[in-house]
């Protein structure tokens, strides 16, 4: 006997093939129609979870670079400072291991805090799924600042919840005199709620907090699924 592939054909969504079994002795055999046996190879489109990530910092803390290396890698790195005037905006699709799940972070890189600029970011700070508050760990000004940031984004949101992280930047220069320790850093997170990530867009060493973040939109989505399912 031998096995013919003889036609495709498309129906009820599936695709299926003709097939015939011929015996080569006699001329008898038998045809008919049977799944696409390589359907299995296909897979299915990724579950796209979408989130609104805020950076907030004093300026030149290193968002912009923060943000760009992650979305483009560390050949993308700026080599000069350019301070953000009002709002950037970069997208990056995250996919969660061992799922079919991919979080599209839409990540807003709020500028530097001046007049006018309130009303630029304020209503991305209301509509924000987490906020990524940066310091240069080199200043400890800027450290300093980010409960001064905490407070706005407090006031902004009301009693809504804060979900984020805090980053320490620009971790190549972590031996100068006078730096942000480990201990400050993760100190003012703890008393905030939020996570402690260290970074250094110089180098290429930004996703940890983005996937962080990531993991966290997914596990919100798996919980209000059971949720759902568990109401009558």
């Amino acid at each position: 006997f031998w096995l013919k592939l003889s036609s495709y054909r498309f129906g009820g969504g599936n695709q299926r093939i003709s097939v015939a079994l011929m015996d080569p002795t006699n001329g008898y055999g038998f045809e008919g129609e049977t799944e696409d046996p390589f359907a299995h190879l296909v897979k299915p489109p990724p579950l796209v979870l979408r989130c609104k990530v805020v950076l907030v910092g004093d300026s030149a803390v290193g968002k912009s670079a923060l943000a760009t290396v992650f979305q483009a890698g560390a050949q993308a790195f700026p080599k000069a400072y350019s301070m953000t005037m009002g709002i950037d905006l970069l997208v990056k699709r995250v996919p969660i291991p061992e799922t079919e799940v991919v979080v599209e972070m839409y990540i807003v890189d709020c500028g530097s805090f001046y007049i006018g600029q309130d009303a630029i970011m304020r209503p991305h700070w209301e509509s924000a799924d987490a906020v990524m508050m940066v310091y240069d760990v080199s200043n400890i000004d800027s450290f300093q600042q980010l409960s001064f940031w905490y407070e706005e984004l407090r006031k902004a949101r009301g009693e809504a919840p804060i979900t984020g992280v805090v980053v320490a930047s620009k971790m190549d220069l972590s031996d100068r005199p006078g730096s942000v320790t480990e201990a400050q850093g993760k100190g003012f997170s703890m008393e905030k709620g939020l996570e402690y990530f260290d970074v250094c867009a110089a180098n290429g060493s930004v996703d940890a907090p983005f996937h962080f973040l990531a993991e966290v939109v997914h596990t919100k989505y798996r919980e209000r699924q059971a949720d759902l399912q568990a109401m009558p």
